[in-house]
């Protein structure tokens, strides 16, 4: 029997409200010089595993390229782990997301479990590292009560004087580490870490080097809970180059994704989202497909999101003049 695929199961910020607040700032953007980020850097959402609503064009090589690490039967039974890299809005969420959701995929690994590290049910104060294993551990069926067990018998060998030196929070960390390593003994599994940030701790949680990890007591790394000798398999994406750089041991374990170069993709994904709201194409001619391409920096977020406005190109100002066409939608209408 397979075991359970689990997600994250939240819209995070209220679709209206970052509709809105997307669509504020970005028609600040617009009109000004790009600036290094995106809009809404502050902003974390929740995702999930399921596959989004929006078409998206352009990725056939780097989706390949997962699909490679993940299906490569010359290293089947080794632990390998990789992060992706790129800015907000380029599409690591819906590329990994593709990838989770691949059939082939889907027959090789189980479990396979979705981890958005932003998440609304994380209460004030509670530690991240405790919180994302319970997380997991919630994705593979393990009911709360069975490693509150494991954590009471922690507590009772420590007051035997068999663990010393152990604080509480370290006595659980270590327990819930040992059900999950018990729990994903000899399974082929893949684990998605979306969205990792530096104010996660995640080069404290999450150590894959063997060299680093033999230097280091058992039990306080996130990654000794994965064993090594299934064929498992950890994703994580993030905007950081440097958390990403403490997260491998070795460079080529970084998948560094990069806006779309080609007009055309990014024209069928602002032409799938223009079809999808029921509104009138722009004629699609390179004028217009150039501007695009600029306004967007190749970005399908930005594609996608700029579907939302009326469309108003370089050629329509003169119309708009004439008053033959509407300006912008009203962000607060849409």
């Amino acid at each position: 029997m397979m075991a359970p695929e689990s997600t994250s199961h939240s819209n995070g910020l209220d679709k209206g409200d970052s509709t809105r607040h997307f669509v504020a700032k970005y028609e600040e953007w617009i009109h000004k010089s790009i600036p290094e980020s995106l809009v809404m850097e502050e902003d974390r959402v929740e995702t999930e595993s399921a596959l989004s609503e929006n078409e998206i064009f352009g990725f056939k090589n780097e989706i390949k390229s997962l699909e490679n690490f993940l299906l490569d039967r010359k290293v089947y039974k080794e632990f390998k782990s990789l992060v992706v890299l790129g800015e907000y809005g380029v599409g690591k969420t819906t590329l990994c997301q593709m990838v989770f959701n691949n059939e082939d995929v889907k027959s090789v690994y189980a479990p396979r479990i979705w981890i958005s590290m932003y998440s609304k049910e994380k209460k004030e104060g509670e530690d991240n590292k405790v919180f994302v294993l319970k997380r997991i551990l919630k994705g593979l069926g393990v009911e709360d009560s069975i490693y509150s067990e494991v954590v009471e018998d922690a507590a009772i060998k420590q007051e035997a004087g068999e663990i010393i030196g152990e604080t509480a929070k370290e006595k659980e960390l270590s327990a819930l580490l040992y059900v999950l390593n018990l729990n994903l003994k000899w399974k082929k599994y893949l684990i998605v870490f979306d969205d990792v940030r530096e104010e996660d701790n995640w080069n404290e949680m999450l150590r894959l080097d063997e060299d680093q990890l033999k230097v280091t007591k058992w039990g306080t790394h996130l990654s000794d809970g994965f064993p090594k000798g299934s064929g498992g398999r950890v994703i994580s994406t993030t905007r950081d180059k440097s958390l990403a750089d403490k997260l491998v041991a070795k460079k080529h374990e970084i998948h560094s994704l990069w806006p779309l170069s080609d007009p055309q993709s990014v024209w069928k994904i602002y032409e799938a989202e223009v079809i999808k709201k029921g509104k009138e194409l722009p004629r699609n001619d390179k004028k217009c497909i150039d501007e695009l391409m600029n306004k967007s920096r190749g970005l399908p977020l930005a594609a996608i999101l700029m579907a939302k406005l009326d469309p108003v190109f370089v050629d329509d100002e003169n119309t708009e003049q004439n008053g033959s066409r509407q300006g912008p939608t009203d962000p607060d209408s849409i």
